[in-house]
């Protein structure tokens, strides 16, 4: 029998579901062909000996969506076959690493490689929490010792109502009020990816308490899907430092430089005294085995000041920021810009306006659509005192804060309708030392309000660091710092308003975060939140009234719904024959909206104008500036309004006799003409010299 297939079904809420094996990727060492509904993933997990030392696991996981898995050809005009992951699934890779990473035994050091590939998508199933809960059957199901299970789920909130919800939520509008998406055993929590619309930290809260309820099926199918496979030997090597080494370079330091080290937070200092260690026991041990005994002695040294002396490293409080500076208008020429300073982190955040033909069109499994709000990060090596070649391609970091960004302040984002420009917020960070997505969330908010968009509230956010002991003793440190991060148990960002919450990001080296543990902390966050607001406040409290002079204005005007076609006119000759006139760019909506950008009054004036000329109503004694289209011996035709045209007799071009009127006025000029008649049917008669006759009185 060439297949030894082994199938599990299931249902989750009256969803069929199948956890699979046995029948694709035969040389895989473990592969699950996952469905839902007619959502079908692949999950392939394979593993191997470190070829190298590491000082840290070197787990991959990638996520791959494949268009035709929704039947559609890649939209690229020259290159059909897909290349590059979307940031979407770069951050859904991200979700599902976070959400398994916590449960590998520490010092495993092996590396594994885990790949999901969605090869059908329904439109209605999301792939992703199927794959958080296919690539735990599938690591279960592995040579490598993952402790799981583990259950990803989302939670939506309709109303004051909570749902288990399976398909992707659309966050861009305000009828889906939270997007909730958390990995967990039932008991505790492995990570978390929240959007909201200011929805207040209880009933978050009550979201998480729910979730774990709704990860019991997916737990329940796993345990029964690894019953039916024969079990796999989990037999696998632990790195640990050596007992001996660690005593020996602590004795070589000193307890008192250890500390000294750890509360300068400095790269530098660190990487200087690592120095010392590799001349010190050259040819006694390697450097990644020194490297680590030396980390292992500064990891202890902050639970024994946190935990012990009820301090921070750097003396703040446990609940105390950093000092914070706020500052807007950096840059003259940009539209918006600001400046926010937390400690040494540091983002200087530009927002530039423009039309809505700036859209990012974005082309994936799931269809196009059109992203009118997006939010950059770059974080090049000055920002860490390094002195590295800078990568031109982003990497998965920067999307992932770029994005957390972008989910935090899309709520308070106004309507296309209040406010119809494409709006670009880039973050480039100065200093990192800790929470500097957050800091951009809050410089971000700072340009946005300078650059004169009305957002709804400020925005502000906050990451807090977590460390515990052995003994299940904890502290929630609020303005988490770099070292805090490397050294400590968690990294949990929260972003919202004054009045909730708009985003969560959460990881944990832990094998997860209790209840009592993500209580404290949203509690923590919230306070410290308040406190940036206030701050921000202090550099700008409001978004302008008014917009840079060199940002786009935008005029909004309404034409028939019949006109539409005539004002485009055949291949867009009409519409591209206004731009170049006035100066301004127009689009034109199905319903007949118009909108005029240019940063000049006079474009946009005249661009109106023009624009309403298809409601026109002529008027004797009105003066237009109008285009002659053509040339007549007896005179010309003059276009004063979009399809409508005047006749200039040659008698009423100039006082004197005219034998050729192409001596005064030729095809494409742009005159001005007075309206000086208009007959029974219709027809408009035009006069220059009556305006010749006006200047001559004047």
């Amino acid at each position: 029998m060439l297949f030894k297939e082994i199938k599990h079904e299931f249902e989750v809420e009256g969803r069929k579901c199948t956890f699979e094996t046995g029948k694709l990727a035969l040389k895989s060492q473990s592969s699950i062909l996952a469905r839902m509904g007619d959502t079908v993933i692949t999950v392939n997990v394979n593993s191997k000996p470190s070829t190298g030392e590491f000082d840290y696991f070197p787990l991959s996981v990638e996520y791959i969506e494949k268009f035709y898995a929704s039947g559609k050809i890649s939209g690229s005009r020259f290159v059909k076959r897909e290349r590059f992951p979307s940031d979407d699934a770069v951050l859904k890779a991200r979700m599902i690493d976070r959400a398994i990473r916590p449960r590998f035994p520490h010092g495993y050091r092996d590396e594994v490689s885990i790949i999901v590939t969605v090869m059908s998508f329904d439109g209605d199933n999301d792939p992703l929490i199927l794959a958080i809960n296919a690539t735990s059957a599938a690591l279960m199901n592995s040579f490598a010792p993952f402790e799981g299970p583990v259950a990803g789920v989302r939670v939506g909130l309709e109303g004051d109502k909570f749902t288990n919800v399976f398909k992707t939520l659309d966050l861009t509008s305000e009828d889906e009020k939270m997007n909730y998406v958390v990995a967990g055993d039932g008991k505790v929590f492995t990570m978390i990816d929240a959007g909201c619309y200011e929805v207040e930290e209880e009933k978050v809260i009550e979201a998480m308490e729910v979730s774990l309820g709704y990860m019991n099926p997916w737990l329940e199918a796993q345990n029964k899907f690894l019953g039916m496979v024969e079990p796999k030997d989990k037999t696998y090597t632990v790195y640990e430092t050596a007992p001996e080494l660690v005593d020996a370079v602590k004795e070589f330091l000193g307890e008192a430089k250890i500390r000294e080290n750890l509360e300068a937070g400095d790269s530098k200092k660190h990487n200087a005294t690592k120095e010392e260690l590799y001349v010190k026991f050259e040819g006694k041990y390697s450097k990644v085995a020194m490297n680590e005994a030396y980390d292992l002695l500064q990891k202890k040294t902050l639970r024994k000041i946190v935990l012990g002396e009820n301090i921070r490293v750097d003396g703040r409080k446990i609940d105390e920021i950093r000092e914070v500076a706020t500052e807007v208008d950096l840059l003259p020429r940009v539209h918006g810009s600001a400046l926010f300073t937390r400690g040494v982190t540091q983002t200087l955040t530009i927002a530039t306006l423009g039309s809505l033909r700036d859209v990012r069109l974005v082309d994936d499994m799931e269809g196009e659509r059109e992203q009118r709000y997006m939010h950059f990060y770059n974080d090049l090596p000055f920002a860490y005192g390094d002195a590295d070649r800078v990568k031109l391609m982003p990497s998965r970091r920067a999307i992932g804060h770029g994005m957390l960004a972008e989910k935090g302040l899309w709520p308070v984002i106004p309507s296309e309708s209040d406010f119809p420009y494409t709006i670009l917020v880039m973050s480039e960070i100065q200093g990192e030392n800790g929470s500097s997505s957050m800091a951009s969330a809050c410089g971000s908010t700072m340009a946005l309000m300078a650059a004169g968009v009305p957002i709804k509230k400020m925005v502000g956010g906050i990451a807090c660091g977590l460390v515990t002991d052995e003994n299940g003793d904890f502290k929630v440190l609020t303005d988490m710092q770099g070292v805090e991060d490397f050294y400590g148990d968690m990294d949990f960002k929260v972003t919202g308003t004054d009045t909730g919450v708009t985003a969560v990001q959460m990881d944990t080296k832990t094998k997860g975060l209790s209840m009592d543990i993500v209580k404290q902390t949203f509690a923590q966050s919230k306070e410290a939140r308040l406190v940036i607001l206030s701050k921000m406040k202090e550099a700008i409290a409001e978004p302008r009234s008014d917009m840079s002079q060199y940002a786009p204005r935008v005029v909004q005007i309404k034409v028939p719904t019949d006109k539409i076609g005539e004002i485009i006119g055949p291949g867009g000759k009409n519409i591209r024959e206004l731009s170049e006139r006035t100066g301004a760019e127009i689009e034109i909506e199905e319903d007949g909206t118009v909108n005029i950008y240019s940063s000049s009054k006079e474009s946009i004036d005249q661009a109106a104008k023009m624009i309403g000329g298809y409601n026109f109503v002529p008027v004797v004694g009105d003066i237009y500036e109008g285009k002659v289209a053509s040339i007549m011996p007896y005179g010309g035709f003059v276009d004063i309004a979009p399809g409508v045209a005047g006749l200039l007799h040659v008698s009423e071009i100039a006082d004197e006799f005219i034998k050729d009127v192409r001596k005064f006025i030729n095809e494409g000029d742009i005159i001005k003409v007075k309206i000086v008649g208009i007959d029974n049917q219709g027809k408009i008669k035009l006069s220059m010299k009556a305006l010749n006759s006006e200047k001559s009185e004047k």
